[in-house]
């Protein structure tokens, strides 16, 4: 029996391509601090990132300055969801050398780029300031209204220069994140995203801005949230522990809209919510898009009119969905990279 296969059906959920699923007591997977810090849209496909579930440890070989290791719970508790973790620990804690104070993890707190230059302030006159004004216009089409009402910037110096600064507001206005996209087609393919390293399980993406009153949907990206209305962005494809209790405690209409690839998840993310949705389950819809695009550009190749027609289209799961939902994934690259966590090369 492989040692700490219980933890398998975690890291798979949390990183869909896993080397040595269900096979080994090693696991790799793309290190997703990795792709957090070279600004990329997709894991980098390297499985740099290698799993010893037997030792409940993690380590990436390719971040450096400052190393990437530590306990699986933390790996767990910062890159998957809320029911990823609990069900991490109600495993772990069979284990008498388990304690969850193994997995905290303390993050600097999110300050905005010194450099950054709010959009109301930018000088028209400037082609430095209007080149990324430009960008949010005729690139991404959005409305001078959007980009006030979320309070956008761009940085021309520093280490976001030549990105739009999307921030996140709490509900008492202070910034608890943000999201650095480049507006610079020569660094575009390879460096779209720079993101702070912060703990994105303890906010609600841009919460000061949400209307619990009203239908919240639930998105993927920052950018998404400038196309649907009382929008929050997941930053990825799971809740964080912060919203899964926002709305187990208030309960609103929930939509799910995820990108068309991540169909799945949205299955899976369906039930998750529904499940605490006790006697109203039916305040939980989905919305499977109609084409490969994401709603972004379903609004900036379509029209509004298009992204209202999707939202019209909300509903109950239904018999496909469960078939969706039950498909599995080929196991794909097994045997592709090995390594050990004991060898001489590669020791903790």
């Amino acid at each position: 029996m492989v040692r700490g296969q219980e933890f398998h059906s975690i890291v798979y959920n949390i990183f869909t391509e896993v080397n040595g699923y269900m096979q080994s007591e090693q696991l790799q997977v793309n290190c997703p601090r990795c792709q957090e810090r070279e600004g990329l849209s997709h894991p980098d496909g390297k499985f740099n990132l290698e799993i010893n579930t037997a030792k409940r440890v993690f380590r990436c070989w390719k971040c450096e300055d400052p190393h990437f290791s530590g306990s699986l719970g933390r790996l767990i508790r910062t890159f998957g969801g809320y029911a990823d973790y609990e069900l991490y620990k109600s495993y772990a804690g069979t284990f008498h050398d388990y304690s969850d104070d193994e997995d905290e993890k303390e993050y600097e707190v999110v300050q905005l780029p010194p450099e950054m230059i709010y959009f109301s302030q930018m000088d028209a006159k400037n082609p430095n300031h209007f080149e990324a004004y430009n960008y949010l216009i005729n690139d991404r089409k959005l409305t001078r209204d959007t980009i006030l009402k979320y309070r956008l910037g761009f940085c021309l110096t520093g280490k976001y220069a030549k990105r739009i600064v999307v921030p996140s507001f709490d509900i008492d206005g202070e910034i608890n994140y943000f999201v650095a996209r480049n507006y610079d087609t020569r660094l575009k393919k390879k460096f779209p995203y720079l993101n702070p390293y912060a703990d994105k399980d303890k906010i609600i993406f841009n919460e000061g801005l949400v209307n619990w009153d009203s239908t919240v949907y639930l998105i993927e990206g920052a950018f998404d949230m400038f196309s649907v209305p009382n929008s929050i962005p997941l930053l990825g494809k799971t809740l964080s522990s912060t919203l899964f209790y926002k709305l187990k405690e208030l309960r609103p209409e929930v939509v799910i809209i995820l990108d068309p690839d991540a169909y799945k998840k949205s299955i899976e993310l369906f039930y998750t919510i529904s499940s605490i949705y006790v006697d109203c389950e039916e305040k939980v819809k989905i919305v499977k898009l109609p084409t490969t695009e994401d709603i972004d550009e379903l609004r900036k190749n379509h029209g509004v009119k298009e992204v209202i027609k999707a939202l019209y289209s909300a509903r109950d799961l239904n018999v496909d969905d469960y078939f969706a939902l039950k498909l599995k994934k080929p196991y794909e690259n097994y045997g592709k990279r090995r390594y050990s966590l004991n060898s001489e090369n590669n020791r903790w």
